[in-house]
């Protein structure tokens, strides 16, 4: 199974990475790459995968996407995390990749910034939200392909497309 990813800037990379960390090493949760999921769990072959992900963004450029508001949910996956903006970069993204996918996987587009996976209380997440003073946008330079495990700490990202 595989997700399809954006992911950042070094710099934008390595300032969220650090939050990830921090919370992470505080709270004893794993530690990821931070991503935006652009179209989720996709059971097909690797290179059939990367092959329409190519031509999907052969023209696309890097583009910087926008926070919306810092959120909790009950969800493991968005434990704590970053709601941004639906622009439309993103958006030709995910309507072409949900046009190759959606039979074979139905996903709807959420972009967000997962900043913990965790099962917390939520007083302890609007702690956290509270302490949080984060950025107000990113800067999106690749898609990527990562191969999804149950266990967070084995996700491996198995195809970088650099964006223009």
């Amino acid at each position: 199974m595989y997700a399809i990813w954006l992911t950042f800037s070094k710099t934008d990379s390595e300032y969220l990475k650090n939050i990830i960390n921090t919370l992470s090493k505080k709270y004893e949760a794993p530690r990821f790459e931070p991503h935006i999921t652009v179209y989720g769990l996709v059971d097909l072959e690797i290179n059939f995968i990367e092959k329409i992900v190519k031509n999907i963004i052969q023209n696309s450029n890097s583009f910087l996407i926008e926070k919306s508001q810092i959120l909790q949910s009950k969800e493991l996956w968005k434990t704590v995390y970053i709601e941004l903006k639906v622009n439309n970069q993103i958006e030709i993204i995910y309507n072409n990749l949900k046009k190759h996918f959606e039979k074979i996987a139905k996903y709807q587009l959420n972009p967000h910034i997962s900043l913990i996976y965790k099962i917390l209380p939520k007083e302890e997440k609007l702690k956290i939200i509270n302490g949080l003073n984060i950025k107000n946008n990113f800067m999106v330079k690749d898609l990527v392909v990562q191969e999804f495990f149950p266990d967070v700490e084995k996700w491996k990202i198995v195809r970088k497309i650099n964006l223009i």
